[in-house]
């Protein structure tokens, strides 16, 4: 599910039984059909692009945003969800683990904490960095599976703030209401400067791809993504969506959410990266996720694209928005490693709550 197709505020229980009604429709206007959807013609076609079209025009006339490399296919079908053929992956093994952020105070502290979802802390060059923060207990209307507590108070004064786009699970007002009290730099799309002013950021860069900035002596870099975006009352692709290398020192890679495509290979030719940080959770059914979010085979694929030293995979393990367990995507990646070994130099899984220092 994608939530920019929710159009609906939850007011009553009438309305509850109206949303519903319109997550449903919204269900129904997939990509294509399960019958109709081959795996095989679809890799075909995320390397057919040529490369310059990341840097053809992404606006179309009436002023919407589009991937020019690969148009996102008229919707069909329905999805409903049904977990029935997935192993139950060990929540002992692969659950969320428990973390006070002691860490984050401390400006020599160099690591990178999976805090759940798509919001990943990075502590580099005495920043503290937040991607997509999102620590409210629901998006929209879909409620946490697992719910992280978090103490802003650890936060030290103007932290850096990434947004990659406007769906309700990665532009969480409550966070970035939160991160705007600590003085936070937000650095969002284009389109989207107006919300998180409103929200009270009050510095806020807003780019286009391939645009930079930097602060403090770390650039961020606003790089494309296969996705889409869209939010309450708003039409589709009014702002725009996307990843971020971010260079200080060390050379991170933050993909957003993002379907596998041509971007991964020129992200590598373009910088040497340290740690590749992608997204590998909400992909199942394929037919239906495959164009917005990548499975775990793609996560792979992507990281022998981007050539990263380390790839650290994300976007699974607090809330359900897809077929696959939530914690299915680590289990995936544990039994690719088994079968190839060679992986594990490369893979870093992060459980929810778990860091790794940066050396």
């Amino acid at each position: 599910m994608n939530l920019g197709d929710i159009t609906v505020v939850l007011w009553n229980k009438v309305g509850l039984y109206f949303i519903l009604s319109i997550m449903i429709f919204s269900f129904s206007k997939c990509s294509s059909s399960p019958l109709e959807f081959s795996e095989d013609d679809w890799y075909k076609k995320t390397h057919a692009p040529e490369t310059a079209l990341l840097y053809a025009n992404n606006v179309a006339a009436d002023g919407t945003f589009f991937n020019p490399w690969l148009e996102r296919e008229k919707r069909k079908g329905r999805y409903f969800r049904n977990k029935g053929r997935f192993e139950e992956p060990s929540a002992a093994k692969y659950g969320a683990v428990p973390n006070d952020f002691f860490y984050l105070s401390d400006n020599a502290f160099n690591g990178i904490t999976n805090a759940g979802h798509a919001s990943i802390i990075i502590k580099m060059n005495g920043q503290t960095i937040f991607t997509d923060p999102f620590f409210s207990n629901a998006a929209a209307i879909v409620p946490k599976k697992v719910k992280i507590k978090f103490d802003f108070s650890k936060v030290v004064k103007r932290p850096v703030v990434l947004i990659s786009h406007n769906h309700y699970d990665h532009l969480d007002k409550y966070s970035v209401k939160q991160l705007a009290k600590k003085d936070a730099v937000f650095i969002v799309p284009l389109g989207l400067k107006k919300f998180v002013s409103s929200y009270g950021a009050k510095e806020v860069h807003e780019l286009g791809w391939w645009q930079n900035v930097t602060i403090e002596g770390i650039e961020y870099t606003f790089v494309p993504a296969q996705h889409w975006s869209r939010r309450l009352w708003q039409k589709g692709g009014s702002t725009l969506w996307g990843g971020y290398v971010v260079k200080g020192a060390k050379t991170i890679y933050f993909s957003g959410d993002t379907g596998y495509f041509i971007g991964f290979k020129e992200f590598g030719n373009r910088w040497d990266i340290d740690y590749a940080i992608m997204g590998a959770g909400a992909y199942e059914p394929r037919w239906f996720m495959h164009y917005a979010h990548m499975n775990v085979k793609e996560f792979l694929m992507a990281a022998q694209d981007i050539k990263a030293k380390i790839s650290i995979p994300m976007h699974f393990g607090v809330i359900t928005l897809s077929n696959e367990p939530l914690l299915y995507p680590l289990l995936e990646i544990d039994n690719a490693i088994k079968q190839n070994p060679e992986l594990a130099n490369s893979i870093l899984s992060l459980r929810v709550g778990e860091y790794t220092k940066m050396e």
